[in-house]
């Protein structure tokens, strides 16, 4: 039997075969099983846009899914609004991804696996990143967990981000993360992300890093081909629209669902 067959309906007509009136209807916001890490997980093993150069995976990122969004991230919107929910999901990712390093436990786990230099350049990064992440998170809508999802909430106590923040001071913490997405420079926390993603968060954070590192170089290749590249100033402005948005995010018209939950639960 094989066992990575296609799935098949009971009548044995293979789902890859569906027509498209079983497709759903095109827009711009995602469902939670459509953003990027429940989208790029290969249950099997390792996926393949680790190997993959940026621009390729960009390529990808902008094709739509047969669900009916019209891409895997709204980093590949030319809306600054949704472009600053893309951003947001990296933020918040990152953001815990670099706290629960700083915990005590996984700290003297870190100190043992890596050389001594090492560890001492990552706490150094986190230390001088985590600020920026911290300040450029905007707010998410909060939900009353309850059931299942009450116990698949994350297990990592999360402050909620200050909302009214200087959009001068927004602009300077965006520069700096702007310019850590600069790949001629060594990131020890990207190196970690890499190396620890066989779990759930190092997994998350290293996707959502993935894709506005791809978004950073070629986030205009789709739409303007002579300058693929995203400059400060629309990396800066995406995120200070999305503070704007506050914790009320960009409601759906004629529709209950909204892109404004950038940390999506599975609910």
């Amino acid at each position: 039997m094989d066992d990575f067959a296609s799935l098949t309906s009971k009548n044995g007509i293979d789902k890859d075969k569906k027509s498209k009136s079983d497709q759903g209807q095109k827009r711009e916001w995602l469902k939670v099983f459509e953003t990027l890490p429940p989208q790029m997980l290969n249950a099997y093993g390792p996926a393949k846009f680790a190997k993959l150069s940026d621009k390729s995976v960009w390529t990808a990122l902008n094709e739509p899914q047969n669900s009916g969004a019209v891409y895997m991230t709204e980093l590949c919107s030319l809306e600054a609004e949704r472009r600053g929910i893309g951003i947001n999901r990296m933020l918040h990712a990152v953001k815990l991804f670099c706290e629960y390093q700083k915990e005590p436990a996984v700290k003297v786990k870190n100190e043992a696996l890596l050389l001594q230099s090492m560890c001492t350049e990552i706490y150094a990064e986190i230390d001088l990143i985590l600020p920026s992440l911290t300040y450029c998170l905007a707010p998410k809508k909060a939900f009353e967990k309850k059931g299942a999802s009450s116990l698949r909430a994350s297990g990592i106590e999360e402050s909620t981000p200050i909302v009214g923040k200087s959009e001068t001071e927004l602009d300077v913490h965006a520069a700096a993360l702007y310019n850590w997405f600069d790949t001629a420079s060594v990131s020890r926390i990207r190196m970690l992300m890499h190396w620890q993603s066989g779990a759930g968060l190092s997994f998350v954070a290293g996707v959502h890093h993935r894709a506005v590192q791809c978004f950073r170089y070629f986030g205009g290749v789709i739409h303007a081909e002579n300058d693929p590249t995203v400059s400060l100033s629309a990396f800066q402005e995406a995120i200070k629209t999305r503070h704007r948005l506050g914790s009320s995010g960009i409601s759906v018209e004629n529709d209950a669902a909204t892109s404004s939950n950038d940390f999506a639960s599975l609910v």
